[in-house]
C-alpha cells in the first residue's frame, strides 16, 4: 500500500482527498498495464477515497509514451460519467507505479441524492431546441454535434446534465455546454478555440531571420527584390497522388483554391496564394517528422496522422487550432503579413494541436491556456533555433510583428522573459504564457535540444486537463527521471524554483 505520509501530495482542501500522490516508485507489478492500474486502487481504495474499481470506475484506455504506461479510469455513478472525475495511473517501464492522480467525487458525497425533479427531465427535443439557440447566438455551425449526459459538480451539487460539443464559424469557435437536464439550464459554457494573433509570415524561418533585416515590410504581398535571397528550394515529402500538398501529416485541401499541381511542382513566391498552403506543408510535415526522430513514432506517436491546414481563413490577424468535433484542423489568417507565411506561427498553432493530440480538452484552467501559448512558443522557438542568429533566438514572430509599416515591435514574443510567478500573471494567457515558455528555453539550456524537446513532449502526458504551472513543472521532472534516470532534477527545480513556481 501507498504511504501518503512519506510520499509527495497534493490535497484537493475543499474535500481534504489527495489528488496528486508522486515522488515515490512502488515494487514492480506483474501484468499489463491496465491489469497493474486496476490491482493497485484496489489495494489503496481507501487512501485514495474511491469506491471500488467495478462499480464506480471504468477503464478508458492507456496512453503509450516513451518512459511509461497511462492507465485512464473514468468515475461513473448510476452508468452516467461524472464530468472531470478520472482517475490516472502512470507505471513505468519497469511496472513500477510512479504517481497516481484522483480527481473522482468522494464516495460520501456520491451517496447524496443525485436526482431529476419530480416533474422528470425535460424532453430530449426540447434540449435540442435550447441548442439550437445557442449555436444561432455564436455563429454558423461548422461541426458536427456531440451530445453526451453527464453528471456535472456544482458548487458543491452532482446535476444530471447533457454535455455538448460543437463548432462554429463567422466567427470561428468551438463550444462546450453543460446544460441542466431538468430545466434547460445553461450551467456552463465555454469557447475552447486555440488562437494565436499573426501579424506576418516566413520563408525558414521567416525573411527577417534570413536576411538578418529589421526594415522588411509586408507591402500587401507584393513581391520585393530584397526577398529574393530569403528563398530556399525544398523538398515536399510524400506527397498523395492527385496533385494536392496532401500527405501523411499535413493536407492543405481546406484552403480555398487549393493549390494543385499535376507534376508536383510548387514553386509560387509570396505574391502568389498558393505560397502559404506549401509554407503551412513543409513546416509541419518537417517538425511531424523531428517529433518522430526522437522516438514518438508508431503506437507512440503523436498527431502522426494528416491535419487539415486552411492557409487562407480570411482578411483577420488571427489563426488558430479548432479542437470542435470532426474538425480538428488549423487555419491562418490573412491580416496583415498572411500567418502561413511565418514559420513561427505556423508551428505555434501546431503545438496546439499536438497538446489537444495527447490531452483533449487541454488547458481548462487559464494557467493551462498560458501553458498552450508558451508551448506553442517553444516549439517554433526549439525546431527554429539553427536558423537563427544569437541575439534573434530567443525572438518569436519578428516578421509578424513588424508586418505593418511604422509598427516597431521587435518580434512577437520572447522566450527569455524575466516574468515570475505569480507576481507578472496579467490573466492573459499569451501574456501569461511567457513565463512558461521562459521555464521551457531555461530547461532546454540545461539538458539540450534534443534531450529537452524529448523531455518536454513526453510530460504532457503525465498531464490533465486541468493543469496548472505547478502540474507542468512536475511533469517534467517526472519525464527526466523516467527517460534519463533524474540526473538533472535538482537543477530543474531549480528553474521552476527562481521562477516562482515551486516555492
Amino acid at each position: 500500500m501507498i504511504d501518503i505520509n512519506k510520499w509527495k501530495v497534493r490535497w484537493d482542501k475543499e474535500n481534504y482527498i489527495p489528488k496528486k500522490i508522486y515522488g515515490f516508485e512502488t515494487d514492480p507489478y506483474e501484468g499489463t498495464p491496465e491489469e497493474v492500474a486496476e490491482t493497485f486502487l484496489k489495494e489503496n481504495l481507501d487512501i485514495l477515497k474511491i469506491s471500488a474499481v467495478l462499480d464506480d470506475l471504468k477503464y478508458d484506455k492507456v496512453t503509450e509514451s516513451l518512459g511509461a504506461s497511462t492507465v485512464l479510469f473514468q468515475q461513473y455513478y448510476e452508468d452516467t460519467p461524472i464530468h472531470g472525475a478520472w482517475v490516472t495511473v502512470h507505471i513505468n517501464k519497469q511496472n513500477r507505479i510512479f504517481m497516481v492522480k484522483n480527481d473522482t467525487v468522494p464516495v460520501s458525497r456520491l451517496n447524496e441524492k443525485i436526482g431529476i425533479a419530480k416533474a422528470g427531465p425535460l424532453p430530449e427535443s426540447e434540449i435540442d431546441l435550447i441548442i439550437k439557440k445557442k449555436i444561432e447566438e455564436h455563429g454558423i455551425l461548422n461541426s458536427d454535434i456531440q451530445k453526451e449526459t453527464m453528471i456535472y459538480p456544482l458548487k458543491g451539487n452532482l446535476r444530471k446534465a447533457w454535455k455538448v460539443k460543437f463548432g462554429t464559424k463567422e466567427p470561428a469557435a468551438s463550444w462546450i455546454l453543460f446544460i441542466d437536464r431538468t430545466d434547460g439550464h445553461i450551467i456552463e459554457e465555454r469557447n475552447v478555440l486555440r488562437t494565436a494573433k499573426g501579424k506576418g509570415i516566413v520563408f525558414i524561418p521567416n525573411p527577417v531571420v534570413t536576411l538578418d533585416r529589421d526594415d522588411l515590410f509586408d507591402e500587401v504581398d507584393t513581391e520585393q527584390d530584397v526577398f529574393k535571397k530569403a528563398y530556399k528550394t525544398v523538398v515536399l515529402n510524400d506527397l498523395e497522388t492527385g496533385g494536392y500538398l496532401k500527405g501523411p501529416y499535413v493536407d492543405t485541401t481546406n484552403t480555398p483554391n487549393a493549390a494543385k499541381s499535376s507534376s508536383f511542382e510548387f514553386k509560387f513566391t509570396r505574391e502568389d496564394d498558393r505560397f502559404e498552403e506549401v509554407m503551412a506543408y513543409y513546416h509541419i510535415d518537417a517538425l511531424q517528422r523531428y517529433i518522430q526522430s526522437l522516438g514518438f513514432k508508431n503506437d507512440k506517436g503523436i498527431l502522426s496522422h494528416p491535419i487539415k491546414i486552411n492557409a487562407h481563413g480570411g482578411p483577420d490577424d488571427n489563426s488558430y487550432y479548432d479542437p470542435s468535433p470532426g474538425k480538428k484542423d488549423i487555419t491562418y489568417g490573412d491580416g496583415g503579413v498572411d500567418d502561413a507565411e511565418d514559420g513561427d506561427i505556423i508551428l505555434h498553432e501546431y503545438g496546439h494541436a499536438i497538446q489537444e493530440a495527447i490531452i483533449p480538452g487541454f488547458g481548462q484552467k487559464s494557467e493551462g491556456g498560458a501553458m498552450g501559448e508558451g508551448f506553442g512558443d517553444y516549439v517554433a522557438g526549439t525546431f527554429f533555433y539553427k536558423y537563427k542568429k544569437k541575439p534573434r533566438k530567443v525572438r518569436i514572430g519578428e516578421w509578424d510583428a513588424k508586418g505593418y509599416p511604422g509598427g516597431g515591435a521587435e518580434c512577437l514574443r520572447r522566450l527569455d522573459s524575466q516574468k515570475q510567478y505569480p507576481g507578472d500573471m496579467t490573466g492573459e494567457v499569451h501574456d501569461d504564457g511567457e513565463i512558461w515558455s521562459a521555464c521551457l528555453w531555461k530547461v532546454k539550456a540545461l539538458l539540450g535540444k534534443k534531450k529537452a524537446d524529448t523531455v518536454i513532449l513526453e510530460s504532457h502526458f503525465y498531464l490533465s486537463q486541468y493543469s496548472d504551472f505547478r502540474d507542468g513543472a512536475d511533469a517534467i521532472i517526472t519525464a527526466e527521471r523516467n527517460l534519463y534516470g533524474g540526473k538533472k532534477t535538482r537543477g530543474l527545480i531549480k528553474i521552476f524554483k527562481d521562477r516562482g513556481i515551486f516555492s
